[in-house]
Protein backbone atom coordinates (compact mmCIF):
# COMPACT_ATOMS: atom_id res chain seq x y z
CA UNK A 1 0.00 0.00 0.00
CA UNK A 2 1.47 3.33 -0.73
CA UNK A 3 1.78 6.10 1.33
CA UNK A 4 -1.15 8.04 0.61
CA UNK A 5 -3.82 5.61 0.53
CA UNK A 6 -2.56 4.49 3.63
CA UNK A 7 -3.23 8.06 5.08
CA UNK A 8 -6.94 8.33 3.13
CA UNK A 9 -7.90 4.66 4.75
CA UNK A 10 -6.35 5.93 8.11
CA UNK A 11 -9.19 8.95 7.99
CA UNK A 12 -12.31 6.30 7.41
CA UNK A 13 -11.18 4.29 10.16
CA UNK A 14 -10.58 7.40 12.79
CA UNK A 15 -14.20 8.13 11.51
CA UNK A 16 -15.19 4.72 12.43
CA UNK A 17 -13.46 4.66 15.27
CA UNK A 18 -15.61 8.09 16.34
CA UNK A 19 -18.75 6.25 14.99
CA UNK A 20 -18.17 3.23 17.17
CA UNK A 21 -17.62 5.45 20.24
CA UNK A 22 -20.90 7.58 19.43
CA UNK A 23 -22.75 4.74 18.78
CA UNK A 24 -21.53 3.12 22.30
CA UNK A 25 -22.32 6.20 24.11
CA UNK A 26 -25.57 6.03 22.76
CA UNK A 27 -26.36 2.80 23.75
CA UNK A 28 -24.92 3.40 27.43
CA UNK A 29 -27.67 6.05 27.73
CA UNK A 30 -30.26 4.13 26.81
CA UNK A 31 -29.10 1.41 28.88
CA UNK A 32 -28.95 3.82 31.70
CA UNK A 33 -32.08 5.22 31.41
CA UNK A 34 -33.85 1.65 31.91
CA UNK A 35 -31.96 0.54 34.39
CA UNK A 36 -33.35 3.58 36.38
CA UNK A 37 -36.55 3.10 35.37
CA UNK A 38 -36.30 -0.61 36.55
CA UNK A 39 -34.51 0.30 39.71
CA UNK A 40 -36.95 2.60 40.48
CA UNK A 41 -39.86 0.42 40.09
CA UNK A 42 -41.77 2.85 38.45
CA UNK A 43 -45.57 1.24 38.09
CA UNK A 44 -45.72 -1.23 35.00
CA UNK A 45 -47.12 -4.52 34.88
CA UNK A 46 -44.65 -7.43 34.73
CA UNK A 47 -44.84 -7.59 30.99
CA UNK A 48 -43.47 -4.03 30.73
CA UNK A 49 -41.21 -4.97 33.15
CA UNK A 50 -40.21 -7.78 31.27
CA UNK A 51 -40.04 -5.38 28.16
CA UNK A 52 -37.83 -3.49 29.54
CA UNK A 53 -35.30 -5.94 30.84
CA UNK A 54 -35.33 -7.60 27.44
CA UNK A 55 -34.52 -3.99 26.07
CA UNK A 56 -31.89 -3.52 28.61
CA UNK A 57 -29.97 -6.74 27.85
CA UNK A 58 -30.02 -6.24 24.22
CA UNK A 59 -28.52 -2.08 24.61
CA UNK A 60 -26.03 -4.21 26.74
CA UNK A 61 -24.83 -6.99 24.80
CA UNK A 62 -24.83 -4.12 21.74
CA UNK A 63 -22.22 -1.95 23.71
CA UNK A 64 -20.21 -5.65 24.36
CA UNK A 65 -20.26 -6.09 20.57
CA UNK A 66 -19.22 -2.00 19.89
CA UNK A 67 -16.61 -2.14 22.02
CA UNK A 68 -15.00 -4.96 20.71
CA UNK A 69 -15.76 -3.76 17.02
CA UNK A 70 -14.09 -0.21 18.24
CA UNK A 71 -10.82 -2.59 19.69
CA UNK A 72 -10.42 -4.63 16.52
CA UNK A 73 -10.83 -1.06 14.30
CA UNK A 74 -8.28 0.27 16.42
CA UNK A 75 -5.94 -2.94 15.75
CA UNK A 76 -6.36 -1.74 12.29
CA UNK A 77 -5.29 1.73 12.57
CA UNK A 78 -1.99 0.27 14.36
CA UNK A 79 -1.32 -2.63 11.57
CA UNK A 80 -1.55 0.55 8.92
CA UNK A 81 2.06 2.18 10.81
CA UNK A 82 5.24 1.29 9.62
CA UNK A 83 6.00 2.26 13.00
CA UNK A 84 3.33 2.81 15.47
CA UNK A 85 3.98 4.60 19.08
CA UNK A 86 2.32 2.47 21.33
CA UNK A 87 2.27 5.42 23.94
CA UNK A 88 0.15 6.95 22.40
CA UNK A 89 -2.81 4.40 22.14
CA UNK A 90 -5.00 5.90 24.78
CA UNK A 91 -4.82 9.24 23.74
CA UNK A 92 -5.64 8.44 20.33
CA UNK A 93 -8.90 6.60 21.50
CA UNK A 94 -9.47 9.83 24.01
CA UNK A 95 -9.24 11.79 21.32
CA UNK A 96 -11.23 10.44 18.52
CA UNK A 97 -13.65 10.61 21.08
CA UNK A 98 -13.28 14.30 22.11
CA UNK A 99 -13.94 15.03 18.38
CA UNK A 100 -17.09 12.65 18.18
CA UNK A 101 -18.56 14.78 21.15
CA UNK A 102 -17.45 17.89 19.88
CA UNK A 103 -19.31 17.00 16.93
CA UNK A 104 -22.54 15.79 18.57
CA UNK A 105 -22.46 19.31 20.32
CA UNK A 106 -21.70 21.13 17.25
CA UNK A 107 -24.80 19.79 15.67
CA UNK A 108 -27.00 21.00 18.74
CA UNK A 109 -26.13 24.76 17.63
CA UNK A 110 -24.38 24.69 14.03
CA UNK A 111 -23.94 28.33 14.53
CA UNK A 112 -22.51 29.08 18.03
CA UNK A 113 -19.00 30.25 17.36
CA UNK A 114 -18.03 28.84 20.42
CA UNK A 115 -18.91 25.49 19.43
CA UNK A 116 -17.12 25.51 15.93
CA UNK A 117 -13.88 26.30 17.70
CA UNK A 118 -14.18 23.81 20.11
CA UNK A 119 -15.08 21.10 17.22
CA UNK A 120 -12.16 22.58 15.38
CA UNK A 121 -9.91 21.80 18.28
CA UNK A 122 -10.57 18.45 18.89
CA UNK A 123 -10.41 18.04 15.27
CA UNK A 124 -7.12 19.00 15.27
CA UNK A 125 -6.07 17.45 18.58
CA UNK A 126 -7.50 14.08 17.06
CA UNK A 127 -5.45 14.39 13.54
CA UNK A 128 -2.20 15.31 16.04
CA UNK A 129 -2.59 12.60 18.18
CA UNK A 130 -3.20 9.69 15.26
CA UNK A 131 -0.02 11.66 13.74
CA UNK A 132 2.10 10.30 16.71
CA UNK A 133 0.55 7.46 17.14
CA UNK A 134 1.24 6.27 13.01
CA UNK A 135 4.64 8.27 13.34
CA UNK A 136 3.40 10.08 9.87
CA UNK A 137 1.34 13.28 8.75
CA UNK A 138 -1.99 12.38 7.71
CA UNK A 139 -4.30 14.85 5.25
CA UNK A 140 -7.26 16.02 7.31
CA UNK A 141 -9.47 16.09 4.59
CA UNK A 142 -10.09 14.74 0.53
CA UNK A 143 -9.84 17.84 -0.64
CA UNK A 144 -6.60 18.28 0.65
CA UNK A 145 -5.23 15.07 0.29
CA UNK A 146 -6.43 15.37 -3.67
CA UNK A 147 -4.55 18.96 -3.63
CA UNK A 148 -0.81 17.53 -1.86
CA UNK A 149 -1.18 14.16 -4.29
CA UNK A 150 -1.70 16.73 -7.71
CA UNK A 151 1.34 19.04 -6.10
CA UNK A 152 3.66 15.52 -5.96
CA UNK A 153 2.79 14.93 -9.93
Amino acid sequence: MNKDSQRWEATEIIELIANLIASYSHHYELYNSLQVDLNNRKIFSEDEAADLEEQSVWHEMKMESLLEERRLTMRKLKEMAVECDDHMRCLVKHSIASYQFSQELLNTKMDDLDYIHLAETAYQYMYECVSKFLWVTLVTCARCLEDELNLQK
